[in-house]
């Protein structure tokens, strides 16, 4: 515990100065956005009430209760109820099928994770979904951070002169106690939460910028998760593909469709496929989860998820994986093993988390407890990792700031870290950042990594926040 505890202590001077300085935004970025969104809202809107026969328009139109500037539309787009009846009275969706009701029992549920199994084949209902991904993004960022921005006098840098300049700033909050995972937790305004690999995601991503004169500085652990997966479990197959730096996806690929060491796998059918399986197996992924995500993949490529992708032919996929990573086998099931003998489990650092869920009557929450239970050492041991760096990481910032340099951390979103650099040393700190990350568990008087496998980094310079380079 004392362990744990000196962790937790570790990161707080970094993430006291992350909540003073806050980060900056560009207002105007984020009331043009918050205009586009309101413009797709409405065509999907008027799309969504399209699908209502003619002759049940005036049933819609008498239940709606639409304001005077909404008269226009027969239905109200944000009503469960008049959804509800629209995809399943009307329209049949779903019909032979055993659908989740709302917890009051008098309707069908309408929410977002039964709305995805129904999605495929009825259009309405991924527009129903588009719909309110933007309504959600729109009350929550780019209404929201605009009103919550402060005004500041920041320290800007120009050809290494500096001054001050007006910038506009969001203070969110940084919680370092308050996740089962041990990971850290953003509010008011949750930054975490900010959609990465949709366009829209990015778009608002595209709202952070540093001060004038600055970069800003992102620095992550490249596949973090799977690294700490294959030296928990001691996966031989794992640990291979790690130590001699293949590409993990590509050689899952290889394993689970059977191809050819001399043959790239097609990226669209058989590595991502593969990369859903290699991040999905430690949280529990399941055939119906597999096919929910593949879908989203096509759909992102702009092709329709084939007819031979069920759930079946998931479920052989999963197998198939666990076939060729069996180390992982024995690791889960050493985890399950541990929550239902103690009641907990725990990370290479000493982090226990709780497990209750393994011993309820409900088998559904037994099962969630057990995917916990092999997920939390993995996912609360690369939280421990991201406060050794930002304990390593504070003096080498003090120290700059001491010689005159500019350099300011911002944030830290899960395995990332984020600071503001002056333009004319942004790449130096990149650097450094990148060492202390990839050296976290290197022992500063030995030289010697208690590692089974490379810890990796990636670095990028920025104008505004984005994945990736």
């Amino acid at each position: 515990m004392e362990n744990v505890r000196n962790l937790d202590l570790l990161p707080q001077p970094m993430l006291q100065r992350m909540m003073q300085y806050g980060i900056a935004i560009d207002r105007d970025h984020f009331r043009e956005l918050s205009r586009r969104l309101d413009e797709e809202m409405r065509i999907l809107e008027a799309e969504i009430c399209s699908y209502i026969p003619p002759e049940k328009l005036q049933e819609f139109i008498s239940r709606s209760n639409l304001s005077s500037e909404d008269d226009y539309l027969p239905m109200n787009v944000d009503s469960g109820a008049q959804l509800a009846r629209l995809f399943f009275d009307v329209m049949g969706i779903g019909s032979g099928r055993e659908l989740k009701q709302t917890k009051s029992g008098n309707r069908i549920s309408t929410g977002k994770k039964q709305l995805e199994q129904l999605k495929r084949g009825n259009p309405v209902v991924q527009k129903t979904l588009d719909y309110r991904e933007r309504a959600k993004l729109k009350s929550t960022y780019t209404d929201a951070l605009p009103q919550l921005a402060r005004e500041h006098l920041a320290r800007t840098c120009w050809c290494g002169l500096k001054h001050w300049d007006t910038t506009y700033r969001i203070h969110s909050e940084f919680l370092s106690t308050r996740t089962d995972t041990g990971r850290f937790a953003s509010k008011n305004p949750n930054l975490q939460n900010i959609p990465v690999r949709t366009e829209l995601g990015r778009l608002i991503r595209a709202g952070f910028i540093p001060s004038p004169g600055c970069r800003l500085v992102g620095v992550d652990f490249s596949q973090e998760e799977m690294r700490i997966g294959a030296h928990l479990s001691r996966d031989r197959n794992l640990i291979r593909i790690f130590n001699e730096g293949l590409d993990p996806h590509e050689e899952t690929a290889r394993i689970v469709f059977k191809i050819p060491a001399d043959q790239k796998p097609d990226k669209l059918s058989q590595r991502d496929p593969a990369r859903h399986l290699n991040f999905g197996i430690f949280y529990g992924l399941t055939p119906m989860g597999l096919q929910d995500q593949l879908g989203v993949t096509y759909a992102t490529a702009g092709t329709e998820l084939p007819e031979w992708i069920t759930e079946e032919w998931c479920a052989e996929l999963i197998a198939d994986w666990y076939s060729g990573y069996s180390g992982v086998v024995d690791y889960i099931d050493q985890q399950r093993y541990r929550a239902r003998r103690y009641g907990i489990v725990w990370t290479m650092m000493g982090r226990v988390r709780r497990v209750p869920e393994v011993r309820s009557v409900h088998r559904w929450i037994r099962e969630a407890g057990l995917r916990q239970a092999g997920n939390a050492p993995i996912q609360g041991t690369g939280a421990d990792w991201m406060r050794l760096v930002m304990g390593k990481l504070e003096p080498v910032f003090l120290e700059l700031l001491n010689l005159g340099v500019w350099v300011w951390p911002l944030l830290t979103i899960h395995d990332e870290l984020m600071v503001e650099v002056e333009e004319l040393y942004a790449e130096y700190v990149r650097d450094r950042m990148i060492d202390a990350f990839e050296s976290v568990l290197t022992d500063e008087d030995t030289g010697e990594c208690v590692f089974r496998v490379p810890i990796k980094a990636e670095g990028k310079m920025m104008d505004y926040w984005k994945k990736g380079n």
